[in-house]
């Protein structure tokens, strides 16, 4: 950058050249930022690029293991090509069949995989004095950043997951150059931000790529295993897990991990009762049941959308209590109430269940044993229809105003004949016409009609 000072008649430039670093461009990781810098005028583009690193190197073209699908242009039909592309060659050299595309976009989606662990001291306690937590390196070679993740563990004690955020690192020799594929290696050592680990193994496509670029990786040794993985590890049953949570503290609420588990899962009955048909919607999410009518056209039905609002059901309903009779917890009927081979009650109503959907069936084989019929409720057969007897015409009116009451209910005013109006336009038919009367004043008049 430059260093401008003002002076009553002389103006001081310093050029200090300073060695671009590979960091992101955050605050607080530019060199080329002038911390006593107070004029923030707008600088040309000129003086932009002698500020910044004019050595970025492009990313090199690794030879890969396994290279992407080409990219390449559909073939042209025949019948499309101009005149001039069938009669002349391409002057230039054959056509082209691939695509440019930058290393970048090359390189993209192809990644190095190795598998690590550092030694992490263990203070005030008496079980151990250290652990070995395992990490996992991923060397994505389309921007040469690189990200350390570390597997989570069951009841490990240790907040688990993204251990270094993609990004650009720079070596720990002072040098300022990145790290590159070949810095890292089975067996050796690599220090990142002042913490030392210890690669121990990489994937098969790793060791390929390496093979490749005749730097082959050693074999893998096998990582060394703390007291924590040698301790057995007791297997948390299912009927085990709420006392569990409930011993930790972090247990939800009943309901609350009932919605959280079982939202959106419904089960739905098809059925029938006093020969109309009805579905059953069971809604595992808070134990409610809703009973819907199902119409068809032409049914002969009040369309009412249901005969249940969705609520939850007691299993005694027509039970009578006195007051102080009323027991503190009352049952409601559940999903477990419901039999492929017996009816369901409802409030004195008796629904025979004739089909579920598969997610029903599915269910209810898995945690019961039960098996559904798997089908849907069928429409009834459309009725004959009736004969239209058109009556005979009574002379009041014209005709065609009288059959609009017999083909609607609301009759519609009759359709004008098109092509009689077409084909008789600006025909008009002109008669003379004179009184049929005995005054000989109005015998003299003709009249046109």
């Amino acid at each position: 950058y430059q260093r401008r000072v003002h002076g009553d008649s002389n103006l001081e430039i310093d050029n200090i050249q300073m060695a671009s670093s590979s960091f992101p461009n955050l605050p607080g990781y530019v060199p080329t930022h002038d911390c006593t810098k107070t004029n923030w005028k707008k600088v040309s583009h000129d003086h932009l690029t002698k500020i910044t690193n004019p050595k970025n190197a492009d990313v090199p073209l690794y030879a890969l293991p396994r290279k992407p699908e080409p990219n390449l242009p559909p073939p042209k039909d025949p019948k499309s090509l101009s005149y001039s592309q069938t009669q002349f060659a391409n002057p230039n050299g054959p056509d082209i069949t691939e695509k440019f595309e930058p290393n970048f976009v090359k390189l993209d989606k192809q990644c190095l995989r190795f598998y690590g662990y550092f030694q992490e001291s263990v203070t005030e306690c008496a079980l151990e004095s250290s652990k070995i937590r395992k990490v996992e390196f991923r060397y994505y070679l389309d921007d040469s950043t690189l990200s350390i993740s570390e597997p989570k563990q069951v009841n490990s004690g240790t907040p688990q997951g993204i251990f270094l955020k993609r990004q650009m690192v720079l070596k720990s020799d002072g040098s300022g150059l990145k790290v590159s594929p070949s810095d890292l290696k089975v067996r050796e050592d690599i220090c990142i931000y002042g913490r030392t680990y210890h690669l121990y193994d990489c994937d098969q496509y790793s060791r390929e790529f390496y093979a490749n670029i005749q730097q082959p990786q050693p074999e893998a040794e096998e990582a060394p295993i703390d007291n924590f993985e040698k301790k057995p590890q007791r297997e948390i049953k299912v009927h085990d897990r709420d006392f569990v949570e409930h011993t930790l503290g972090g247990v939800r609420v009943q309901s609350q991990k009932q919605f959280l588990d079982k939202d959106r899962k419904v089960l739905r009955f098809f059925a029938k009762s006093e020969d109309l048909p009805y579905t059953i919607h069971y809604f595992l999410a808070d134990d409610t049941i809703e009973v819907k009518e199902v119409h068809f056209s032409n049914d002969g039905c009040h369309p009412y959308p249901q005969l249940l609002k969705r609520q939850k059901l007691l299993k005694h309903q027509g039970a009578m209590f006195q007051p102080g009779q009323i027991p503190l917890v009352q049952e409601y009927i559940t999903e477990a109430d419901f039999y492929p081979d017996k009816p369901w009650e409802c409030y004195s109503r008796s629904f025979e269940i004739l089909a579920v959907d598969g997610f029903t069936n599915q269910y209810y084989e898995k945690k019961y044993g039960r098996i559904f019929k798997i089908g849907n409720l069928d429409p009834p057969k459309p009725g004959e229809p009736m004969p239209l007897v058109v009556p005979p015409y009574n002379g009041f009116g014209n005709e065609q105003d009288s059959l609009g009451y017999v083909y609607k209910l609301v009759p519609l005013p009759p359709k004008k004949d098109f092509f009689k109006f077409v084909d008789n336009d600006k025909t008009v038919l002109r008669y003379s016409a004179k009184l049929n009367t005995t005054i000989q004043e109005d015998l003299s008049l003709i009249h046109i009609s």
